[in-house]
C-alpha cells in the first residue's frame, strides 16, 4: 500500500479530469479465458463505490467494488493476458484489476495509451483514498447514506 501514497497527492485538477473520464465510461476490450475480447463500456458510479460496465447478461455481477481492488498493475503481466499470446496489444494500453477475495483479475485493453494512465491512475487514488481512514469513514457514510 505504500505506492499508493503517492496518489493521496495529485493535484485536485487532475483527479477531478481522471474521475470524469471514469464517470462519463471509456469503451475497453474485457478479455477472459478462452475467448476473444469482449468490448464493453467501463465507468465509474456517481458515488465513485463502484467500477461498472455494460452490456452485460449478469448486470448484478458486471461490477466491482472499489474497496475490494486489492491491485491495479500496468501492461501484460496477468496469467489472460500471458495466454492471449496471439493478442499482439500495446502493453501500455493494458492493465488488470485484481480484486476481490479470491483475488480475480479484471483484464483490459484501452484503445490508447492515455486512456489506460487515466484509470490506473484514478483507481489508485481511489484505493489511496479508502486506505486514508478518514476517507474510509466518509465512504461508509455515503454508502449508508446510499444503499444501492
Amino acid at each position: 500500500m505504500a505506492d499508493l501514497e503517492v496518489y493521496k497527492n495529485l493535484s485536485p485538477e487532475k483527479v477531478e479530469r481522471c474521475m470524469s473520464v471514469m464517470q462519463s465510461g471509456t469503451q475497453m476490450i474485457k478479455l477472459k479465458r478462452g475467448t476473444k475480447g469482449l468490448v464493453r463500456l467501463f465507468y465509474l458510479d456517481e458515488h465513485r463505490t463502484r467500477l461498472r460496465w455494460r452490456p452485460s447478461r449478469k448486470s448484478e455481477k458486471a461490477k466491482i467494488l472499489i474497496d475490494s481492488i486489492y491491485k491495479v498493475t500496468e501492461g501484460r503481466q496477468s496469467e489472460i493476458f500471458h495466454r492471449q499470446a496471439e493478442g499482439n496489444f500495446d502493453p501500455s494500453c493494458c492493465f488488470t484489476i485484481y480484486h476481490g477475495n479470491h483475488m480475480e483479475s479484471l483484464d483490459l485493453i484501452t484503445s490508447n495509451p492515455e486512456e489506460a494512465r487515466t484509470w490506473i491512475t484514478g483507481l489508485k487514488y481511489l484505493m489511496a483514498g479508502i486506505s486514508d481512514e478518514d476517507s474510509l469513514a466518509k465512504r461508509q457514510r455515503t454508502h449508508d447514506q446510499y444503499p444501492s
